[in-house]
């Protein structure tokens, strides 16, 4: 079945993956944000972003782990039982909990649209819109270039380890390995990019003019409703965090 969230509007995903990310930073923790991490990934997984879910639980698995730690564990403050018989920092256990679900909230709204970006149907609904085709076209490569950049990555890294290079092991070996993996690739990024530039200038990217879209996607009311919903829930977030500060 098709994911719910490639069937929806372009500009739909993007809304509501940019609105959970707001809100990610105007929640209150912990109960707020452990609230909209549930509502994220929920969300990603019925519309079938759950690749994004996932690389998002990589991306921050490690940040949770350090947060435990230097908050909750080494915290100060009154303290409270843990499984096991040791105690950890209730004041500090709370702020890395809040944090935690924020930062988790953030990364999985960007990873879960990341992965579901498709990068044709965005530019026929810019077009469509009447979007400068070049601020467009700057969207989609941004977009478009990390999952690109990461395989290349993947392919330099693997070539480099049949040299003999040494990849995996300690933090130093690690370290030694950056510079004969990080010089070839942005070479092989300087180069691909000057490619690019070339091609795109020769079927005319910067001319004037307006483009017509061939395919746009729909654009129903049930995407208009979504986007609205989103920004009505920005718009009171935003209000409730000052009246909370005033």
């Amino acid at each position: 079945m098709t994911a719910l969230a490639r069937q929806a509007h372009p500009f739909t995903t993007g809304a509501v993956a940019l609105a959970l990310a707001t809100l990610g930073v105007l929640a209150p923790a912990p109960l707020g944000t452990a609230w909209l991490y549930a509502v994220t990934v929920a969300l990603a997984l019925l519309t079938g972003a759950a690749r994004g879910v996932w690389l998002a639980l990589i991306i921050a698995g490690p940040l949770w782990l350090l947060l435990f730690v230097m908050h909750g564990v080494l915290g100060e403050g009154p303290r409270v039982s843990f499984i096991g018989g040791g105690t950890l920092s209730a004041e500090g256990l709370e702020w890395a909990i809040g944090q935690g679900t924020r930062l988790g909230a953030i990364i999985t709204a960007s990873l879960a649209f990341a992965v579901t970006f498709d990068p044709h149907r965005f530019l026929q609904a810019a077009i469509a819109r009447r979007w400068p085709w070049t601020a467009a076209f700057l969207v989609v490569a941004t977009l478009d270039a990390a999952e690109r950049f990461g395989g290349q990555a993947r392919r330099l890294r693997e070539a480099q380890r049949t040299r003999g290079l040494r990849v995996r092991g300690s933090l130093a070996t690690r370290a030694r390995a950056i510079p004969a993996l990080a010089f070839p690739l942005m070479l092989a990024a300087l180069t691909e990019a000057d490619e690019h530039a070339l091609a795109l200038e020769t079927r005319g990217l910067t001319l004037p003019g307006q483009r017509t879209a061939l395919d746009p996607p729909p654009d129903t009311a049930i995407d208009r409703m979504i986007r609205w919903a989103a920004l009505a829930a920005v718009l009171a977030a935003i209000v409730w965090r000052i009246g909370t500060i005033a």
